[in-house]
């Protein structure tokens, strides 16, 4: 798999978990302490981010890291 192909799965991990939770865009957004605006490239795989953001979104969705890395 390229680069590319692993931000796309994040990011649909992290969508996924974020609707299975019911958390609008905004609220999730609200928990992470991020703007929305940088929140949806991440959910559609666009940008590379750090542990650190990953981090911040799995304590926000309340799950552990791992379950962000699932391929």
């Amino acid at each position: 798999m390229e680069d590319k192909d692993y931000l796309k799965l994040i990011g649909e991990n992290i969508s996924s978990i974020r609707k299975s939770k019911n958390l609008s865009t905004n609220e999730f957004a609200s928990r992470c302490e991020m703007e929305k605006s940088n929140l949806i490239p991440i959910e559609k795989g666009r940008i590379n981010v750090t542990i650190n953001t990953l981090i911040k979104i799995a304590n926000a969705l309340n799950v552990p890291l791992d379950d962000l890395l699932k391929f």
